[in-house]
C-alpha cells in the first residue's frame, strides 16, 4: 500500500486484511509506505503506525520519494480508498506492470477490470479486501505475470501522455 497515512485510504481495512492473511500465509509481507498526514484532520497517528508495526501486520517503510523502487519489489498493489481523484499510485503500478487490488469506486476502479490485472472491493469492506488478496496468493506464478502484463496494457491504452496532451491541446485549443 502506496499512499498519506489517512483513514479514509483504508488503512484499518489494510491492516486488519493483513492480521487476517498473515494467520495463514505468515511469510506473506504487507508493505506501507507514505507519509504521516498530520494536517490532515482523519491521519492515522504515529503512534498507531508503530504499534501495527511491532505487531507485525504490517512493515512501514516510511515515505520515500522514489515509491518506483518499493513498487517493483512488490507482488501487488494494495489501495482500499474510500474516495479518490484520479490514482496516481495506481496508474504508476499499471505502468510498471503491476497487479492491482482496490476500491471499487471513481479513481480506482478506472486502473482495474476484475480478474483481469487485480480485483475490486467495495470500499470498507475488510472482508472482501481479505478475500481479494487470498485470491491473489492462490495465483499461479504464470497468472500473475498475465494480470501484470494486462496492467501494463491498460496503462499504454488508458494513461498514455500523449493521448492526455491530444485532449488538453483540443480542450485549449
Amino acid at each position: 500500500m502506496i499512499a498519506r497515512l489517512l483513514y479514509d485510504k483504508g488503512y484499518r481495512e489494510y491492516v486488519e486484511a493483513a492480521r487476517i492473511t498473515k494467520r495463514d500465509y505468515p511469510n506473506v509481507q504487507f508493505l506501507l509506505l507514505g507519509s504521516i498526514d498530520v494536517e490532515y484532520p482523519n491521519h492515522v497517528p504515529s503512534d498507531v503506525v508503530q504499534r501495527d508495526d511491532a505487531s507485525g501486520a504490517i512493515r512501514y517503510l516510511g515515505y520515500a520519494g522514489d515509491v518506483g523502487s518499493v513498487m517493483r519489489k512488490s507482488d501487488c498493489i494494495v489501495l482500499p480508498s474510500y474516495h479518490e481523484g484520479m490514482s496516481r499510485v495506481l496508474m504508476e503500478a499499471c505502468a510498471m506492470g503491476k497487479p492491482i487490488i482496490t476500491s471499487d469506486i471513481s479513481g480506482c476502479r478506472e486502473t482495474v477490470e476484475d480478474g483481469r490485472n487485480g480485483y475490486l472491493v467495495p470500499p470498507m469492506d475488510k472482508v472482501a479486501l481479505t478475500d481479494a488478496i487470498r485470491r491473489f496468493l492462490y495465483l499461479s506464478d504464470d497468472a500473475r505475470s498475465r494480470m501484470g502484463l494486462y496492467s501494463r496494457q491498460l496503462a499504454e491504452s488508458r494513461f498514455d501522455v500523449r493521448d492526455v496532451i491530444k485532449v488538453y491541446r483540443r480542450i485549449t485549443g
